[in-house]
This record gives C-alpha cells, structure tokens and sequence, in this order.
C-alpha cells in the first residue's frame, strides 16, 4: 500500500472514530420518574445537569454537578430530537462503601423511535467490576447497543441507600446499525421495568441465600452450592427456571441437614429480634432446657422459636397451645413470613396470628414470635406442640408475672409516631389503630394540616371527627405547616404578623383549644407546631411568632422537630418540647433549654433497620440521655406510589416504605416485629425507671452502658433486664 493511500485510510478511521464517539445526548432534554432528593447535590429543579457535558471535579456527591437520589429507583428519559444510530449509552457515578454509597444495582436501557414502543437494550451495571469498594467514580457503558432510537430510558436501579450520576451520554453509532422494532408499548414501559427487577430481585436474593449456607460448608456439598450458584450467573434464565433453581437449592439444603439432624425437622429457640435468612443452618440441642420469661403486669415479653424443614417435599405443620389463657397469662402465637427489604434480601417481619397449619417448603426456615401479656402475679407453664406427620417437639416454657414497683411513676416516656389517620392504610380502621396505638404506649397525636382548621374555617367537623376516638392521649400536637405560605399567611390576602393576622391567631387559638377542650383534653397538653424540621429563613419567622405569642397569651406551649444547628441554636431555648433527630451531631450537648428534649429519627426504608438496635434500644438511649420522648416517622407511610402495604405484595424495591404495621383481611391490623420491639422498648424504659428508683439512677445507667456498648449482642438487652426484674422485685 502507497503512502498516500496509508494516510487516506488513516484520515477515513479518524473521521469514523470521531462520529463514533459523538455524544448526540448533550444539552438534551430529558424527564425523570421522581426529582432528585439528595439535598447536598444538584436542587430537585434541576433538569439539565445529566446531559450538560459537565463533569464533576472534586467529591462527587457534594457539587451541584451531581444529581442524587436517596431511599428511591428512577428511570431517566432522554430525548434526542430525531431518530439516530445509537452506538452505547454511558452512565457516570460512584461509591464509597464505609458511607453506604455502591454503584447502581442496575442500569436498565430502553430504546425507541416514538416514544410510545420500547425495546429492552441491556443492563449497562451488570459488569464483573460492579462491587462495592473504596471511593471510585465510574463511567458505565451499555456497548453494541448498534440500532436506531430517539429515546433512551435508563431505568436505574440503587444498590442500597444512595443514587448519584453526574452525566449521561448516548454515543452515535454506525449509519448502517440494525433498525430494531420496539417490542414494548410506553404505558407497558413500567411493567417491563417492574418484571426485570421482579427477575433480578428473585435471582441476586437466591444468590445471597445459598452464598450465605455455602460458607459454612465444604467439601461435596459445597460444590453443590457452588453449582448452584453458577448456573444462576446465566443471565437468560427465565422466572421458571429460577423457581426451578430455587426448588432444587431447597432440596439440596434440606438433605444436608437431614444427614446431620437425622429428622425430617429441627425446632430452634430464637431471639424474635434476630436476623435470619430462608435457608438457615439449624444449631443442635435448642431445645434441651426450659426458657423463663419475666413479663410485667399489663406488660409483654417476647420469645421465639424457628422451624427449618429438612424433608424432600412441603411439610405441613400444626401447632397445640397447652395453657394458653389462664388467668395469669394471656398467650398469642404468630406466624412471622417473609418480605422483600432493601438491596435484593427478604426478611421475617409481618407477624401474622396463627389460625391454622403452616406449610414450609425444603430447607426453608419459618419464624415463630410468641407474645407473653401479664395478667396477673403469679408463674404460668405454657407448652407448644409441634406436630408434622407422625412427629411432634415439645417447647416449654414459664412465664413469671411480677407487678413492677412504682408503675404509675415509672411509665412516663412519651411516645409519637405520627399516626395520621389520613392515611391509607388506617382508612376505615380507626378503632383499630387506636387500640394497637394505645397498646404500644402512644401517647401522643399529631393533627395533620388537612383536618386542623385555619383562620377562615367555620366548620369544625373533620376535627371534631379525628379527635373523638382518641380517649387515653396524653399530648396533642397541632401540625399548621407554616413551611407553607399560604398556611402561614392565614388566607390569600393575609400577612405573617401583621396586626389584623396576630388578631386573627388569637381568635382562632382561643376557638381550637376550647373546641379540644370540650372533647375531654387539657389545655396543657396541647402544643402548637408550625414548622416541620425548621431551617433557614422560617427559623427567625418562628422565633418572632414564639416571643410574641407567649407575651400575649400566658400558658401557650410550642413543640417542634429540630435537625441542625441554626434551628437548635435559636429554638430550643424558647420552646417547650424539641423532637431532635436522632442523627444530629451535637445531640448529647445541647445548649441550654428549659423545655422537653425528645428524640426521632426518619430513617428509612424501615424494613432495613433492626428491630432490636434501631427500634428497642430507642428508649435505653432516652433514659441514658435524658430524654422525655422517642419517636420516628412513621406509623403508616408507603410513600407517594403505594396506598397499602401488603405482606403478599411483590415488592422489590421497598424504599418508600417507612410504616411498621401491615394490611389484614377485613379491618385486622398486622403488627411487626419491628413495631413489637418499640413497644418492648419503651416497657423497657419503665423497669429502668423503677429500677432507677429503689437503686439511683447512677446504678441504672451503669446497666444501660451495659447494653448500649454492646449494641450487636442482641440477648443483652433481655440478659439486664432479667436482672434488673430479679433485683428489683426479688423473684427468682
């Protein structure tokens, strides 16, 4: 070849390089599902950021050239203006595991001509370099991709808590590329994108349960988990063949503890609040010794026990309660299945009364929560029987029912989850969750800005109607959303603080507490809260309110959620309750106040947390700190996309879900062990407080760092108070 031809061809490849790597997505308008969340990256306004061509310099998730997402999946919609070749789609992002941060979980891409067919392109996360690590910005590409398309849908998918991306590009392709027909309809889009994660959830919670039991074997049963777990790294299995895998994995799992157990099942004692995955390798002799609970009168305590089958096929399994109810003890069994959490696990939670028999498939494991209520002084002896086929396991127990000294004074830790009754879960069950609320020890109401009347409303009815099935609450939180102008403003021609608004309050104060009043509540339980995690310009605002309000009307008491310094700073010393997250960093130092600190957190997805360390230990942290309240959001929220919350819902990205109680049939409300755990908790606090009482509260708080300095031994916390039970009441 000829130099001259040498340089042509040369110039011709250079020219085809270029085109090749053109982005045709840039300053390009795009949708998304949900507005980013993450307030320290680019606003929820934002909308041009991940097509800019603009890269981030310096920590990724702290420019405004990131968008971030927390606690939700989004699917990112790009329109490129006219129909061109497509050779790759790229998504630039990051991680750092000692903050939580992976990279996606999946980046799913969809293409189409119109905007109305899509066709599934491929999955630009599923890489081999896809692991979580040290800080590591990432530019992920979908290549070949090799069609035309004008519309490019990134269906992205977070690998735990946190999503960020800094930039998007679409890489031309090849005028010759392949014309594929879209297969999927828009208003199908989301149920494509919904069956993939359905897919992938199955599949990556398959690989994490037989990975899990795989590590504690070796040898020819481990290679069997190993071929397992290779045959479901083929990407193109379909939903059957994992069902298939998923039963064949069982079975495996199954002979492998029936050659140890040498029985069909193993019964298991188990901390309730434990984690515990589906296939679970069973401990030998749990059952060898009597367990003794210690349950106040009018109390609770918790125990409970697993089945894992080791048969071949499905067993069915029955359950006989000997001295269930006497008049010591009321005694409740529940079924406790298991749900999706977050980052692809499923976990035991929903606690179902169990009414009838139980199915478990092959070396699957089932949890079993018993609830324990005191009646009465005395000791009790409970059995359960557990038959299936022509066996049958006994599990002993002893409930010692003691009255706590000083009850009355020691039950004094207010409690608030935000149980709005608008919700959708509660709709229609109002009696019913005043009850579970009651029972677990909520004290405090909070009044929703859609039913608290304003300045101009004359009919109180909505209010009068939320109120009325409230009998045994202590404190009633009036929620006035002045975060809102309107709200704040009192109607459309009003002013914040202006003479005629200030006449305005005072009327409409003297109206809603003499309303309450008449209802049966006392005005000194009954707190104004207009803010909502107050910052910025609206602190000085509610400042201002607070000093002029209590110069006008004596008695007047304030409540607030507080979270970072400026809002602490000014408004703790003014009001009378302050609600502080839990995450505040200056919590254990706060400065000078005369009112109630109370603690919450917001954290979520709830599913995640531990039932033990988040939800129990909340009320062991109140009283080593001195706090008169706990609390978190929420009672009943599913977020903005979901009305109810279903155990038999097919959810695979639980991220919006924050409530602690279920769907039943009928009106029934469905506990959780979450949910049981607070209310242990708090129960907790009363025998510390009595135990404060005869022993000084030095000596309880010396049990107390007991617990909380070991916050991963999940029997700490029943261990001292047995011992504070035993010490306080001399029982033994």
């Amino acid at each position: 070849m000829n130099s001259f031809k040498w340089i042509c061809l040369l110039f011709i490849n250079f020219i085809y390089s270029a085109i090749q790597s053109q982005n045709i997505a840039l300053n390009k308008r795009y949708t998304l599902s949900t507005p980013p969340n993450y307030i320290n990256s680019a606003p929820a306004s934002d909308k041009t950021s991940l097509t800019d061509g603009i890269y981030t310099n310096g920590y990724f998730w702290s420019q405004r050239t990131t968008v971030g997402w927390q606690h939700v999946p989004v699917t990112i919609t790009i329109d490129l203006g006219e129909v061109q070749p497509i050779a790759a789609v790229t998504f630039n992002t990051v991680r750092l595991d000692k903050q939580f941060v992976n990279f996606p979980k999946n980046v799913f891409v969809f293409i189409s001509t119109d905007d109305k067919n899509y066709s599934y392109a491929g999955d630009a996360a599923d890489t081999s370099d896809n692991l979580p690590g040290p800080y590591l910005v990432k530019k992920f590409s979908l290549n070949n991709v090799d069609t035309y398309s004008r519309y490019i849908a990134l269906s992205v998918i977070p690998n735990g808590i946190f999503l960020f991306c800094d930039e998007i590009e679409v890489l031309k392709g090849r005028e010759t590329a392949l014309h594929k027909v879209g297969l999927i309809a828009k208003d199908q889009l989301k149920q494509a994108e919904d069956s993939l994660k359905k897919m992938e959830f199955f599949r990556e919670n398959l690989v994490q349960s037989i990975t899990r039991v795989q590590k504690e074997k070796s040898g020819v049963e481990g290679s069997k988990y190993s071929g397992l777990l290779k045959q479901l790294m083929n990407k193109n299995l379909s939903e059957s063949d994992l069902v298939n895998l998923r039963n064949k994995a069982g079975i495996e799992h199954a002979l492998n503890i029936r050659h140890i157990s040498k029985s069909p099942y193993t019964v298991e004692m188990y901390n309730p609040w434990d984690s515990l995955g589906e296939f679970h390798e069973p401990k030998e002799n749990s059952l060898n010794s009597k367990r003794t609970y210690y349950v106040p009168v009018n109390g609770v305590q918790y125990g409970s026990f697993i089945l894992t089958s080791s048969a071949n096929s499905s067993q069915t399994f029955e359950f006989k309660i000997s001295n269930a109810n006497s008049s010591l003890t009321k005694f409740e069994l529940f079924d406790v299945p298991y749900v999706p959490s977050l980052n692809y696990t499923r976990i035991p939670d929903p606690m179902v009364p169990l009414k009838g028999s139980i199915r478990i498939d092959p070396g699957s494991t089932e949890m079993f929560i018993f609830k324990i209520i005191g009646i009465k002084r005395g000791s009790a002896k409970i059995n359960i029987t557990v038959n299936s086929g022509n066996k049958q396991k006994i599990i002993d127990i002893r409930a010692q029912v003691f009255n706590l000294p000083n009850a009355k004074d020691s039950q004094n830790l207010n409690a608030n989850v935000w149980a709005y009754f608008t919700r959708p879960i509660i709709a229609g069950r109002q009696e019913e969750a005043i009850k579970d609320l009651a029972e677990h020890h909520i004290n405090t109401i909070v009044i929703p800005p859609a039913i608290l009347p304003g300045f101009q409303t004359t009919d109180y009815t909505p209010l009068s109607k939320y109120i009325s099935v409230f009998k045994d609450v202590k404190n009633i939180l009036l929620f006035m959303n002045y975060g809102s102008v309107q709200l704040r403003n009192g109607s459309p021609s009003g002013q914040f603080l202006s003479a005629e608004w200030k006449n305005k309050f005072i009327e409409w104060y003297k109206k809603i507490t003499s309303f309450i009043g008449q209802n049966g509540f006392s005005n000194s339980h009954i707190f104004l809260y207009p803010y909502d995690e107050i910052y910025g310009k609206d602190i000085n605002d509610f400042k201002n309110l607070i000093n002029w309000v209590k110069r006008e009307i004596p008695g007047i008491r304030f409540y607030a959620t507080l979270t970072n310094d400026a809002a602490i700073e000014t408004i703790l010393p003014l009001i009378d309750v302050a609600q502080v997250q839990t995450t505040y960093k200056g919590l254990t130092s706060l400065p000078p106040h005369k009112g109630d600190v109370w603690i919450y957190s917001g954290s979520g997805p709830s599913r995640v947390l531990s039932p033990y360390g988040f939800y129990r230990l909340m009320s062991w942290q109140a009283f080593q700190n001195d706090h008169k309240g706990i609390g978190f959001w929420n009672y009943a929220d599913e977020g903005p996309d979901r009305k109810l919350n279903l155990i038999s819902d097919p959810l695979t990205n639980p991220t919006n879900s924050y409530s602690v109680i279920f769907d039943g049939p009928g009106k029934e409300i469905i506990s959780s062990r979450r949910w049981e755990a607070f209310r242990l908790g708090i129960e907790d606090y009363s025998i510390l407080k009595s135990y404060a009482f005869k022993f000084g509260i030095k000596q309880a708080k010396i049990q107390i760092n007991e617990v909380l300095a070991n916050p991963s031994n999940i029997n700490k916390a029943d261990s001292v108070r047995n011992k504070m039970i035993t010490e306080i009441t001399g029982i033994k």
